[in-house]
């Protein structure tokens, strides 16, 4: 039975942060929403993704080689 109180306390509280963030998204007004992707505050939207294409040096990463898997011997019982 306490299994069962967990399971409906964790669906509670996703239902509950679900219905917070919907209601944090009615309020605020739609100006806001604009403002913030004219001035790039959405990944991949707005004028600051433009300013920072094709700048900078590329990194490139060596990896080293890959560690061989150690074979698994029988156990003897």
């Amino acid at each position: 039975m306490e299994v069962v109180l967990w399971i409906a306390g964790a669906l509670g509280l996703v239902a509950l942060g679900a219905t917070v963030t919907y209601l944090i998204g009615m309020a605020v007004p739609e100006p806001v929403f604009e403002r913030a992707q004219r001035h790039g505050r959405y990944a991949g939207l707005g004028a600051a993704d433009d300013k920072r294409r094709g700048g900078g040096r590329r990194i490139r990463r060596i990896l080293p080689a890959a560690h061989p898997v150690p074979r698994l011997l029988p156990v003897r019982a």
